[in-house]
């Protein structure tokens, strides 16, 4: 041993057993034993032991071999002359210098308040794993293999770290409470049996690098930095503002008790919103409950002893602030003290012990503002939700986050795309672009294109029940192809909506299939810069009771937050006619529909094919009904020309009940077919479509 502080240590260690160890037990022997087998290491010769104790004690009888060794200090006055050595041995490293786990367990002190005892508690646990010698001298005695800080075996009379540590067991026991600053503190946690484990950032400690860095930033890491801008959120700048200035305040005036919950789907940003927040603040961000023993996964119980370590740390920093992650990790472990009393569910799982009042407490009586996230609200028991001081909902960022994000995520991972390509997948892809950094870098992996990006995201999107992501169709929606009933002209209704600076109206979409309601939404959309929200029928309507008009509500506020342009398909399902309703969840959805339609403050669309069927109530309260129908013979002559790239045979005027739908789907059919280049192929396809439609047209005659 080259450490003059450890080696004077482990003497310590010795002389404190051999003070406290009967000479004829078992562990006196095992004592012994090591002496002898580590003489070398440890410097200290036990011959010249035996050669001293035998002349100070006339009526000592040698044996021969191992056992002269052993009886040689069994006797009283052979214990005691080896205990002397032993001091003497002590004595011999005078006062060294503190090694640098002693030096930073020594400031660690003067940040928790924990005493002395405290510190050799963590000390010999630390040194326990850490140090080969400690170790082994540990296991050593009595044969206790890996059950030093077992409860059993440290409670009891005798115990190994009692003896090494020249405590009583009660001396101990009163530091390992869960009232006493050891373990209130995070330091260590205790079992279920009462076993002792050591937080295992405090293993930090024992790393030799940065010498000269605090206690605090040694255990906790370096603080998290931001990757975007304050100017990212935006779009919920008011709570974004709000939030700021509550943990300001709370800093400021060292306010207890301060906890911001962020929830929302996986990939929408709640980490970064977090980081992001303290840039903001300019104070650190310390990510905490991520580090499990020995750098494993955490369980429930590391990540509470986790955040109570840090509460610990930073109660007087005034600067900081913490995130914890996954907060519904807390609600349901290995430990399940709140599954069962927190959760819904409770019934069906194993009850187990634990107090409601422990995440009451923790949360109550936080010293440091904390940042929790979660995906979702509903995994949150009500009882801990009304101990926020404020709850976030963060959904799907902006178009204009998203664009930048896919921008980073392509140009990290060497990805040749363009500045469209990234706007296109911000406004296809419908989950946030942080669900897609794994496929991305898949993509690198492969070739590095565009289309092994498109290839991926397919992939990712069925497994999350989300549409198929296509590529956009070579042909651009075209607003000539739109016919306005009643003469109505889409082209300058489009202009004078683009140039207001209104943004609160509402326009009713109506007409045949195919007729391109859906598409003049979207093109209105992008036109005035917005993103486009779609909403099907089926994405709305449940079976469970209320929770239809849970999920209309839910589309209005996402709309809002993302300022997307909302669009409602299948709008008669939503909107149908009360007076023919049998049910009052029938009636109560078509409420719900009509309060969010009166007070939502941006543009949104509903499209219908069938405008009979939906309330009286319903009109009114759209600014525009529009009415779209069949194309003219000189539209549907232009869109034979887009889609197909021909020249229109004169036969098509004669076909007067044809979409540009139809046009997309004979495309399509074509395509497969390879008959592209046949006018009189595709005619025939075209005139069956028209056919399929009720009063459909009668043949051309051909």
């Amino acid at each position: 041993m080259n450490n003059k502080y450890i080696s004077k240590l482990v003497f310590t260690y010795l002389v404190n057993l051999v003070s406290r160890v009967h000479r004829e037990s078992e562990a006196a022997a095992d004592l012994i034993q090591w002496l002898a087998d580590n003489a070398q290491a440890l410097d200290f010769d036990l011959i010249d032991d035996v050669e001293s104790t035998r002349r100070s004690n006339r009526r000592f009888r040698p044996r021969t071999g191992e056992a002269a060794r052993h009886s040689a200090f069994r006797t009283r006055s052979g214990w005691a002359e080896l205990r002397s050595r032993l001091a003497e041995k002590v004595k011999t490293f005078g006062r060294p210098r503190g090694d640098l786990l002693i030096q930073r367990l020594r400031s660690l002190a003067k940040v928790t308040g924990i005493s002395k005892t405290d510190i050799q508690i963590i000390q010999l646990g630390l040194l326990y794993e850490t140090n080969d010698v400690v170790e082994d001298l540990a296991d050593s005695i009595g044969g206790r293999r890996r059950s030093l800080w077992r409860g059993s075996e440290w409670r009891k009379s005798g115990s190994t770290v009692s003896c090494m540590l020249s405590l009583s067991p009660r001396s101990i026991a009163q530091r390992l409470i869960p009232k006493a600053p050891l373990v209130q503190s995070g330091l260590v946690s205790l079992g279920e049996e009462g076993e002792v484990t050591f937080a295992s950032r405090l293993y930090r400690l024992t790393n030799p690098a940065d010498r000269k860095a605090d206690v605090r930033e040694i255990i906790l890491g370096a603080p998290d930095q931001a990757q975007l801008a304050w100017s990212d959120f935006d779009h919920i700048a008011e709570h974004r503002d709000h939030i700021c200035h509550i943990l300001h305040s709370a800093m400021e005036a060292g306010e207890r008790g301060v906890n911001v919950l962020v929830y929302g789907p996986p990939g929408a940003g709640k980490t970064e919103f977090c980081r992001t927040m303290g840039a903001q603040l300019e104070v650190s961000l310390f990510s905490i409950g991520e580090d499990g023993r020995k750098g494993g996964e955490p369980n429930r119980r590391d990540r509470l002893g986790d955040l109570s370590l840090a509460q610990c740390l930073l109660a007087h920093h005034g600067k900081a602030v913490l995130l914890f992650d996954e907060m519904v990790d807390l609600l349901g472990s290995p430990h399940p003290i709140l599954s069962v009393l927190f959760s819904p569910r409770a019934s069906q799982r194993r009850p187990s012990a634990g107090s409601k009042l422990f995440m009451n407490r923790l949360i109550e009586n936080a010293s440091v503002p904390t940042l929790w996230t979660a995906n979702r609200r509903d995994e949150i028991p009500a009882v801990l939700l009304r101990r926020m001081t404020f709850i976030l909902e963060l959904d799907r960022p902006p178009v204009s986050v998203r664009t930048r994000i896919w921008a980073n995520l392509l140009s990290r991972n060497r990805i040749d795309a363009s500045p469209e390509d990234a706007r296109n997948l911000a406004r296809s892809f419908r989950a946030p672009p942080g669900v897609a950094a794994e496929v991305t870098k898949g993509a690198r992996l492969a070739d590095g294109s565009m289309a092994a990006v498109y290839l991926g995201l397919n992939g990712l999107n069925t497994a999350l029940g989300s549409d198929r992501l296509q590529k956009r169709d070579e042909t651009e929606f075209d607003i000539r192809l739109i016919n306005g009933k009643s003469g109505q002209d889409l082209s300058e209704v489009t202009e004078r909506l683009v140039s207001t600076p209104e943004r609160r109206f509402s326009l009713c979409l109506q007409g045949h299939p195919g007729t391109g309601k859906s598409a003049f939404a979207r093109y209105l959309a992008t036109r005035m810069d917005l993103e486009v929200m779609h909403k099907r029928a089926s994405d709305l309507l449940s079976m469970w009771v209320g929770n239809t008009e849970a999920q209309i509500a839910k589309a209005f506020r996402q709309a809002r937050q993302s300022e997307a342009f909302l669009i409602f398909d299948e709008a008669d399902s939503l909107l149908a006619d009360r007076r023919g309703a049998t049910r009052n969840w029938e009636v109560s959805q078509v409420n719900e529909m009509l309060t969010w339609m009166e007070h939502h403050p941006l543009p949104f669309a509903c499209t219908t094919n069938y405008a009979e069927k939906l309330d009286g109530a319903t009109l009114r309260r759209f600014t525009f009904k529009i009415e779209l129908d069949f194309l003219t013979p000189e539209q549907a002559a232009l869109a034979f020309q887009l889609f197909f790239g021909l020249d229109a045979p004169p036969e098509l005027s004669r076909l007067d009940r044809l979409a540009p739908g139809d046009f997309a789907v004979v495309k399509t059919k074509a395509q497969i077919l390879q008959t592209m280049d046949s006018p009189h192929a595709l005619l025939c396809m075209l005139q069956e479509e028209c056919t399929a439609k009720p009063s459909g047209s009668k043949s051309i005659g051909f």
